[in-house]
């Protein structure tokens, strides 16, 4: 069952809210500020976010941006009275996923929550032949069975499966997996790569990761 995190202060709304999202057969926490939500967001990750603009303690655009930096990958949809489009336009380019102003139907509310939700589980999986990587369960399937990766070794394959069929940089490797721009010494970078062509290879017929000389990475 779904988990869906929403902050709102407007007591009359999170009820609403609340009850839209638990006729559709999900499971809803309300926080009626953004500390509260953040408190429990880090230790659980929901499914998806719903996050007022106008909160009590600090912007909700503010707050997006604190979840963006600990998650670039979770659906975040904002619902707010504000309805000029440059309000819009801010926080789509702060990272939201979507923007629904108030009021708004209960209808439209749940089609846009499980609109982004589906698409968000199609995007959970990444496959290239017999390869599959699955976020929801943080598992590396070859051949249909489970090859153990590290945390470091997970994310750059996720990362070269997610652009597979194009080079990826060493600096981007670097600036996604260790958030750093200073590539400095790659040989630990050249490390993972091997480890995972070892272990991607232990089961697959052909090499899947390529060396660009010069450039970086290739899968597929």
């Amino acid at each position: 069952m779904p988990l869906i995190y929403f902050v709102e202060d407007d007591q009359a709304i999170a009820y609403i809210i609340e009850k839209t999202i638990a006729n559709a057969n999900m499971t809803g926490l309300a926080f009626s500020t953004g500390e509260a939500f953040l408190e429990t967001f880090k230790k659980t990750r929901p499914d998806m976010v719903l996050l007022d603009v106008m909160l009590p303690d600090m912007s909700g655009i503010d707050l997006l941006k604190i979840i963006r930096r600990r998650d670039q990958d979770i659906p975040i949809m904002m619902i707010s009275a504000l309805q000029n489009e440059m309000d819009k336009v801010i926080a789509l380019d702060a990272g939201a996923d979507d923007y629904m102003t108030k009021p708004f139907g209960v209808l439209e509310l749940t089609s846009r929550i499980q609109t982004k939700l589906r698409k968000q589980k199609d995007e959970n999986v990444h496959e290239l032949d017999n390869i599959i990587l699955d976020d929801r369960k943080h598992q590396l399937l070859v051949d249909g069975r489970e090859v153990y990766l590290t945390n470091k070794e997970y994310a750059i394959l996720r990362l070269l499966l997610k652009q597979q069929g194009t080079v990826v940089s060493k600096e981007d490797i670097f600036k996604h997996v260790w958030e750093t721009d200073f590539i400095g010494e790659t040989r630990t970078l050249d490390m993972h790569i091997k480890s995972l062509r070892e272990k991607l290879n232990t089961h697959a017929a052909h090499p899947v990761i390529k060396t660009i000389r010069g450039v970086g990475y290739q899968i597929g």
